[in-house]
């Protein structure tokens, strides 16, 4: 089932962001040196969409990334913008369409919070700021996260080059006992805020030995 549901939110995903992104084209052109070969744009699956692991109810964790580098990139439409705007547009929109309620109900909850920087980071990043960000800034549940990332929707070459990242990042060498400490003391936190034991009940998620625990293993 848990394939199936995913497959079911690979399409969607990919609909939204043909609809979105053709609608933005016909008002402002196509962006300029966008780093692919078709729209310069790559929509991530992080946690159980990146793992195949939907179930009924799962909400999207997603990351949007662009292939441009210029800050000055413009689209070439009668009503230019920068190819920056053109992104944030597309990703503020694509969220917009999933998480609207219609009278047959919302199609996704999309959940941002592993994009760089969490809530407070840009809506959309480039390949090349992310790249930044992991090697040098990203905590080490954000790498564990990287683990089940994988491109769902968007440009071909964007998503070869996302590969490349990630696989740079999962195997640079770690020191084992400082990456022990680390997933430990993030475990810890996880645990006292998230662990609901208690009146004779065992949280089999989050409780200690339970599945989060046995998922870090």
């Amino acid at each position: 089932v848990s394939d199936y549901l995913t497959e079911i939110a690979e399409v969607s995903v990919r609909r939204v962001l043909a609809l979105t992104f053709d609608h933005l084209v016909r008002r402002h052109g196509r962006p300029g040196g966008v780093g692919g070969e078709d729209t310069g744009f790559l929509v991530l699956g992080y946690g159980k969409l990146g793992g195949i692991e939907l179930g009924y109810g799962s909400d999207l964790d997603l990351v949007f990334l662009h292939g441009g580098e210029s800050m000055s990139a413009m689209t070439d439409g009668a009503r230019a913008i920068s190819n920056q705007q053109l992104y944030a547009r597309l990703g503020q929109r694509m969220i917009h369409m999933m998480t609207t309620q219609t009278p047959s109900g919302q199609l996704y909850e999309v959940d941002m919070r592993l994009r760089p920087d969490g809530n407070k980071g840009a809506l959309v990043r480039s390949l090349k700021s992310f790249a930044e960000y992991q090697a040098a800034d990203a905590w080490t549940w954000e790498h564990q996260a990287l683990v089940r990332a994988r491109p769902v929707a968007g440009d071909a070459i964007l998503a070869e080059r996302f590969a490349a990242v990630r696989r740079e990042i999962l195997c640079r060498e770690r020191e084992v006992s400082t990456l022990r400490k680390a997933v430990r003391e993030m475990r810890e936190k996880m645990r006292a805020n998230l662990d609901k034991t208690g009146d004779g009940r065992f949280d089999l998620k989050q409780g200690h030995g339970g599945i989060a625990d046995i998922a870090l293993m």
